[in-house]
């Protein structure tokens, strides 16, 4: 597997699917309002982190023994039989807490939710077993073509009242997106399941005594600000906050596809006891996560307002919200790439440790400085448990295997992100003045920034030029 190339292509679809969710997204929120997209945000949340607690950790355990050298047949069987028990006795729970759910909900979501979730499981189990098979790069085109339905049938709901318009429309249309992506994956595996023995079930759940608590650290980050924010503060703040995060997010993209190609690659390596690989996979991987985050945190800071307000004149409320979601997520792509390199050397014991540490830290302070603080309370709670996490993550990789820190192309890259920072401060009065319209200024001053932020980078970085040439061809 070409993992410059395929961490491309995982790139590409991804930014094609956040780019049609975020035009989605904007249209949704000019025309329905910060309440019902907060309404939506939360349900959304709520059935990730079921996806999270019952799905995710299992098929993290799945994605590493398939990938290895051995039965990986029966290791998938386990895993399936497995996944269609937790969701039996999930599916009880709903049932008989149906009312509290919707209370929560503040619709009557419960039968959403039970059908929601069915289908992310099945989603997400299909999207592991592709890439524990190193196809990540099919496993990300699914994600354009999901989001590419789904939010088509949502522009629908808004504009032609489809499936029965507003929230529950909305719904429909994240479910059909999951579902039609979700065949489409089926079709591109290749490995098919065997009867387990025992050792199988033992080998899957072995690992998913740990890794459960990686899938529930990594939405800790991504959703639990959110779940909070829906027992302290109002669903129009929720809006706001949904909509930082939602950028934030997007800058995130290359880092998140790094990490995803470079597992099951380092498992099957590992496996065949080649370390000195992993060793080099690990240093170029730490080279190029913050490739995109570094250069976002510092022009946020210069033009969040002008990207906010594209949304709405109310959605620049959240701009120093912004900053803080940015600054959390460059942290914590670092982070997140030290405990799945320590989960695909199968150490999830040590994954296990930081990430215990990094959930309990992220809850107890969001419970705290939201009720203190509001929904800004939230963001700096998020970036505060992220540094203490990326400390401990780092040290307990360090413990394991010895690897090199690309400190030179870190540092080349904030050169080129601050040469940009005066490209876009310089700009913004000229580019203001020309009075295009709220999109057209945005894009302008994304965009010269972008330009100068590569051209500077290339300039600078012999690696970067010899990864280009690599991984383009030339």
């Amino acid at each position: 597997m070409r993992v410059g190339q395929t961490s491309v292509i995982h790139f590409g679809s991804t930014v094609t699917a956040s780019v049609v969710g975020f035009a989605a997204t904007l249209y949704i929120a000019q025309e329905l309002g910060s309440s019902t997209l907060g309404v939506y945000s939360l349900f959304i949340a709520v059935i990730t982190w079921m996806n999270t607690g019952f799905g995710h950790g299992l098929h993290y355990a799945v994605a590493k023994r398939v990938s290895e050298v051995g039965d990986s047949s029966r290791d998938f069987g386990a895993g399936l039989i497995t996944q269609a028990i937790v969701f039996a006795i999930v599916s009880v729970i709903l049932f008989f807490f149906r009312q509290q759910i919707n209370e929560y909900l503040s619709f009557r979501g419960t039968e959403l939710l039970f059908l929601a979730f069915a289908i992310i499981l099945c989603s997400s189990f299909v999207t592991t077993i592709l890439q524990s098979e190193q196809k990540v790069h099919i496993s990300s085109i699914l994600k354009p073509i999901d989001r590419i339905i789904r939010s088509g049938i949502q522009l629908g709901v808004v504009f032609f009242a489809l499936l029965g318009g507003g929230v529950a429309g909305l719904i429909w249309g994240y479910m059909i997106g999951a579902a039609v992506a979700m065949v489409i994956g089926l079709i591109f595996i290749s490995i098919r399941p065997q009867f387990p023995k025992r050792e199988h079930f033992e080998s899957v759940l072995g690992f998913t005594r740990y890794s459960w608590l990686s899938a529930i650290e990594a939405r800790s980050f991504s959703a639990l600000d959110t779940v909070i924010l829906g027992v302290f503060v109002s669903t129009n703040f929720i809006g706001y906050y949904e909509v930082a995060w939602n950028l934030a997010s997007l800058l995130a993209i290359f880092g998140t596809s790094i990490s995803q190609t470079l597992f099951p690659a380092m498992s099957e390596l590992d496996s065949r006891e080649q370390h000195d690989t992993v060793r080099e996979l690990i240093t170029d991987g730490i080279a190029y996560l913050g490739l995109f985050l570094i250069p976002g945190l510092f022009g946020v800071v210069i033009i969040a307002e002008h990207v906010l307000v594209i949304y709405g004149s109310e959605f620049q409320r959240a701009s120093t919200v912004l900053v803080v979601l940015v600054a959390a997520r460059l942290v914590y792509v670092y982070q997140a790439q030290f405990v799945t390199t320590l989960n695909a050397l199968d150490y999830p014991d040590r994954a296990f440790r930081v990430n215990l540490v990094f959930i309990i830290t992220n809850l107890v302070l969001n419970v705290a400085l939201v009720y203190l603080f509001g929904w800004f309370g939230a963001a700096v709670a998020t970036g505060i448990a992220t540094a203490i996490g990326l400390v401990l993550s780092f040290h307990a990789l360090r413990g394991v295997i010895e690897f090199k820190l690309p400190l030179r192309e870190i540092l080349n890259q904030l050169i080129a992100a601050i040469s940009m920072s005066s490209v876009v401060w310089l700009a913004e009065p000229m580019i203001i003045q020309t009075d295009f319209g709220s999109i057209i200024t945005a894009l302008l001053l994304v965009s010269s920034g972008a330009i100068a932020y590569f051209l500077v980078l290339v300039s600078i970085s012999e690696r970067f030029r010899t990864t280009l040439k690599a991984n383009i061809g030339v």
